[in-house]
């Protein structure tokens, strides 16, 4: 590739940089506006906008120091507007993952990742881990190929889940990007109650 070639390459993956930001940061004004719409109380408003707030300077921060790729920057930018939308729609129940006891931004070595899926639901009622649609259990975006694996007994209602999802990513390059979103569902015989996602990203490092 010539020096030209490079040079352009290297422009066109700036303007996509700074494009996909200015988007998530236009995008949050909605879903901040949502916020104020569900007539919350101050203190639950409030954490609500700081998280919003705080996921546009993270993903954006990010964007511009691992979004070296379109691809890398397409799953940096989707994974902080998924973000944008469970925050804004808030958690009804305690539910939270963990990868190396980081929450919504980790990092994780070369190899073998380890999603934490912590849930305790309401007084009553069990947690189990949901299907994202109809054809995914969970929503998995990668720039290498990765593939997971799921504790079949966390898909049934339980009192407390505190499972794994291991994410197999030994085909993984340093400075690769991981999206993955996880839906738990509040159950009571059966019936489910209420269903929330949580989107993790994961920044792969060198062992």
């Amino acid at each position: 590739m010539s020096i030209k070639n490079i040079n352009s390459e290297k422009e066109n993956i700036k303007n996509y940089q700074n494009t996909c930001s200015e988007f998530i940061k236009d995008l949050s004004l909605d879903y901040l506006n949502w916020v104020y719409r569900y007539n919350l109380n101050q203190e639950e408003t409030k954490m609500r906008k700081e998280k919003i707030n705080e996921i546009v300077i993270k993903s954006s921060r990010i964007i511009y120091q691992f979004g070296d790729t379109i691809k890398k920057i397409d799953i940096i930018m989707n994974d902080g507007i998924t973000k944008m939308a469970e925050y804004t729609a808030g958690y009804p129940f305690k539910f939270c993952i963990l990868v190396n006891n980081m929450s919504g931004y980790t990092y994780n070595p070369i190899g073998t990742i380890r999603l934490n899926i912590k849930a305790i639901p309401s007084s009553g009622k069990g947690v189990r881990i949901g299907s994202y649609d109809s054809n995914n259990l969970i929503l998995l975006n990668s720039s290498s190929p990765v593939k997971y694996s799921v504790n079949k007994s966390s898909l049934d209602s339980a009192d407390i889940l505190d499972d794994y999802i291991i994410i197999d990513a030994k085909n993984c390059l340093k400075n690769d990007v991981i999206s993955a979103t996880v839906i738990v569902e509040e159950v009571k015989e059966n019936t489910v109650f209420e269903k929330r996602g949580f989107s993790t990203l994961v920044l792969v490092i060198q062992k």
